[in-house]
């Protein structure tokens, strides 16, 4: 399998991706799906998402962030500490997010795989990508959309994953994602970077390790229809 890394959204539309969003998308999708959210709606406006909320009522939450920021009548933050069971099980979720959800907007029409991948389900997404035996794949590492900032730790992500794939065929990008990923202080790196940073100085510190915890779920979350829901990945 041909592995590339595109360090924010690739102008060209590829087949095959999976998009890592660290900080904090990925773990925050990851989270509420394992915690038993029936499925997943990524909606890259606010304001429609808010009338969409209006037309599904009952049993929908809203949970979103810009720039960090609960938008105003969000039921919830992305923050991965608020997604637990109590709150979403059974529930479907409308997403908003300032980085994931712009990218995987803008392929959701043309990919014929788009994966959800982070640190907390590297392996399970590695699994899966081997159990799909494609050509060629491209791990998107989402960045920072409005200014086209590449951040440490999606790129950290896409490493994790793509050493998890073994001796495959690998882009340059893709070989600095897994050097990077590969070098033992990464996680002390990742904790100094411009994310981490702005998290701590809007509150959300408590993310962070949250975020970086390595293989604590099974589950893939899969775009189809529009729709996120998970796989579960056997061990």
């Amino acid at each position: 399998m041909r592995v590339d890394v595109a360090l924010g959204p690739p102008k060209e539309h590829p087949e095959n991706l999976v998009v890592v969003d660290i900080f904090r998308s990925s773990t925050s999708i990851v989270t509420a799906l394992e915690n038993g959210a029936g499925e997943i709606i990524p909606c890259h406006s606010i304001g429609r998402a808010r009338l969409l909320k209006k037309r599904l009522g009952e049993g929908t939450l809203l949970v979103g962030e810009r720039r960090g920021i609960t938008p105003k009548n969000f039921d919830l933050n992305i923050s991965p500490s608020l997604l637990v069971r109590e709150r979403v099980e059974g529930k479907r979720i409308i997403y908003c997010s300032t980085n994931l959800i712009r990218v995987v907007s803008k392929y959701m029409n043309d990919a014929k795989h788009l994966i959800i991948g982070g640190l907390v389900n590297a392996s399970a997404v590695a699994k899966y990508l081997k159990k799909l035996g494609l050509d060629n794949v491209t791990i998107v590492a989402c960045g920072y959309i409005p200014d086209n900032h590449v951040s440490l730790e999606d790129v950290i992500g896409a490493g994790a994953i793509i050493s998890r794939l073994d001796d495959e065929d690998l882009s340059d990008t893709a070989f600095l994602a897994k050097l990077a990923y590969e070098n033992k202080d990464w996680r002390r790196l990742v904790l100094q970077s411009r994310t981490a940073k702005y998290l701590q100085s809007i509150g959300w510190g408590i993310d962070l390790e949250l975020c970086l915890r390595e293989d604590i779920s099974n589950i893939v979350p899969i775009l189809s229809g529009g729709i996120i829901k998970g796989v579960r990945v056997d061990e």
